[in-house]
């Protein structure tokens, strides 16, 4: 035997099959979490149906659209209180149950604060109620000051019946899309009631109208061209003294007389010496 063949020796017999058992360990340890992935829920898409309920009660009420599909939403959290739910992208919306309400509209406050952390003005804000008294509804509008900016917040509670008498849905709703969330929402816990879906929600939360009840129309619907500017009492307006409510109410003109001629124009006798008719006698005074 050469020097040369001496150096070199055949492999032991055992080596390939340690070899191959530490690759079979780690192909497995590597496709161990395609496994746990295929049996556990995926929550980051957790795309379901919007509901009110809450674990162990067997009530729970379905949000659908007035053709009978499901709003859906996404579904962040879920707890034994309360679940979270991420709409549209620009909406949250928190629905739970709570039992032994007395006062509807105190605790939709109280929702508010505990949920979105949110502290609720002082201020008087609009508060509604459905015909039969069961459902309540609060809104919180929103605030641009400044760096302080907040979006409108919508509260609806239905008290439940039957075995659920004492149990109260509660949703609030808070983002950009909460007109289309929350009428849907009030329509849909109608039905739960046994009412059609048709509900018109009973404030307003589009950007297009008030927000509160307006008062009467002191003119009547009457454009500044229209009213009858020879009939108002301009010199008693004008010798009020400074910070004086005059009589008539809301801005100070009243209701309009009786049997007025929505035809008639202001004459140069019946107003203060070069008055304009649109515009305000205390404003020329001063100037």
């Amino acid at each position: 035997m050469s020097s040369t063949q001496g150096m070199y020796q055949l492999k032991p017999v055992g080596r390939a099959k340690l070899w191959w058992s530490i690759m079979g360990i780690a192909a497995v340890l590597l496709l161990l979490p395609l496994g746990v992935n295929a049996v556990v829920p995926d929550n980051s898409n957790s795309y379901r149906q919007l509901s009110i309920g809450a674990l162990g009660y067997e009530w729970e009420v379905p949000v659908v659209t007035s053709s009978g599909e499901p709003v859906m939403c996404e579904m962040t959290s879920d707890d034994l209180f309360m679940k979270y739910w991420e709409c549209n992208g620009d909406t949250t919306v928190v629905t739970m149950l709570v039992e032994g309400v007395e006062d509807p509209e105190n605790t939709l406050r109280r929702m508010i604060r505990a949920t979105l952390a949110t502290p609720m003005p002082e201020d008087i804000v609009p508060t509604a109620a459905s015909e039969d008294g069961r459902a309540h509804t609060l809104l919180q509008p929103g605030t641009d000051e400044g760096f302080l900016v907040s979006l409108p917040i919508v509260a609806i509670s239905q008290q439940g019946q039957g075995d659920f008498e004492d149990v109260t849905a509660v949703a609030i709703v808070n983002g950009v899309s909460n007109e289309y969330y929350a009428s849907h929402i009030w329509s849909s816990l109608a039905v739960d009631r046994g009412l059609p879906y048709e509900q018109e929600f009973p404030l307003q939360l589009s950007e297009d109208g008030p927000e509160y009840p307006m008062e009467p129309d002191p003119f009547g619907g009457l454009s500044p061209e229209d009213l009858p500017w020879d009939q108002f009492p301009w010199e008693e307006w004008l010798n009020e003294p400074e910070g004086a409510t005059p009589h008539g109410g809301f801005g100070g003109f009243g209701s309009l007389p009786e049997g007025l001629l929505p035809d008639s124009e202001p004459s140069e006798e019946d107003l203060p010496g070069g008055s304009n008719p649109n515009q305000s006698p205390a404003v020329e005074e001063a100037a």
